[in-house]
């Protein structure tokens, strides 16, 4: 009798050490050792914070998405991505997120409120490094509105370059016009080659005392040279094609003002038309796709070939082709007196 008061005895201390244990246990503090680090900012890409990772400020994300599985002390903030917390983390402070959405896993401890700011649909390009943000519906009216602005301010510099250089666009416009293939090419090759020769000549500059003076020079100039070749030569073509037009429809030669608006309409209008397609759609489809890449097309040609034209004939100081040769009308013959 004895021994099975003892062996009961036992079996209860036994038990009692278990669940003393596993109480202990379940309220023992977290003995993780975390390793400091300062503020964690991130520009267009994704981060995340580690299990044994404690901020000891605040987590700015821009252009992409956190991952937390430490600890953050003074809040989060994520604009353009999603803010995902796993079980093990720990966020104390407000979390701030625009455009993008939260996602905690049970076990997550958050201290403080959630803030949302969301403007619609939020997207990435397949290129990590170049995050691209969406508005949602809104987006595509700032673009429609930015192409409205592009085109306004382009009107404009057209009307100016046509009052203070008329010759200097008809001599373009016909070098455009007669050797568009030998333009292009010209042009594409200023394009390509425009700004590493600038940095060549910058650093070349740079490297003698004389010249580093030079170089704040340099550059605005060239800067200011190409945007008036690039106006120039679109404002040329842009009225060669306005006349060529005039021609095939046998309408009578008017100004230059009306054939550069006529050129003008023609060249840019693709590209206000695929816009206001894209406002109107519901998504990218495969009519707003053809639209823009032929827009973008007709642009990217008609820029290039009046850049070539404005290179060939020096900015309009000189023709390269000769002017078209004029018959004048012949007079019918007095008849000679008998």
């Amino acid at each position: 009798m004895r021994k099975s008061f003892l062996t009961c005895c036992l079996l209860m201390n036994a038990a009692l050490g278990v669940l003393v244990h596993a109480s202990a246990s379940a309220q023992s503090p977290d003995t993780t050792t975390y390793r400091l680090t300062g503020t964690r900012i991130a520009l267009g890409q994704d981060i995340r914070i580690e299990r044994d990772e404690e901020v000891t400020d605040a987590a700015i994300v821009v252009g992409g998405s956190l991952n937390v599985d430490g600890r953050v002390r003074d809040g989060v903030v994520v604009v353009g991505g999603n803010l995902h917390l796993s079980s093990t983390a720990d966020v104390r402070g407000d979390v701030v997120l625009v455009g993008g959405t939260l996602t905690r896993d049970p076990g997550a401890q958050l201290t403080g409120g959630v803030d949302y700011i969301s403007f619609g649909d939020w997207s990435r390009r397949n290129f990590a490094w170049f995050p691209s943000v969406r508005f949602g519906e809104f987006g595509r009216w700032i673009s429609l509105a930015g192409t409205l602005a592009r085109v306004s301010v382009l009107g404009v510099l057209m009307v100016m370059m046509l009052i203070v250089a008329r010759a200097r666009v008809a001599r373009v416009g016909r070098a455009a016009l007669a050797e568009p293939l030998r333009a292009f090419v010209i042009g594409l090759a200023a394009e390509i080659f425009f700004v590493p020769l600038l940095i060549a000549a910058s650093i070349g500059l740079a490297m003698t005392i004389i010249g580093i003076p030079f170089v704040a020079i340099l550059v605005p100039i060239a800067i200011v040279i190409a945007m008036f070749a690039f106006v120039l030569g679109f404002t040329a073509l842009a009225c060669r094609i306005g006349e060529w037009i005039e021609d095939r429809l046998g309408w009578q030669p008017g100004n230059a003002f009306v054939a550069t608006a006529i050129g003008f309409v023609l060249l840019l209008t693709p590209s206000l038309l695929a816009r206001m397609v894209d406002v109107s759609s519901a998504g990218v489809t495969p009519l707003t796709f053809t639209m823009m890449a032929i827009a973008l097309t007709v642009e990217f040609v008609a820029w290039t070939t009046g850049l070539g034209a404005a290179i060939i004939t020096g900015l309009g100081r000189w023709y390269t082709v000769p002017p078209p040769i004029t018959t004048p009308p012949v007079q019918p013959n007095a008849a000679q007196p008998a």
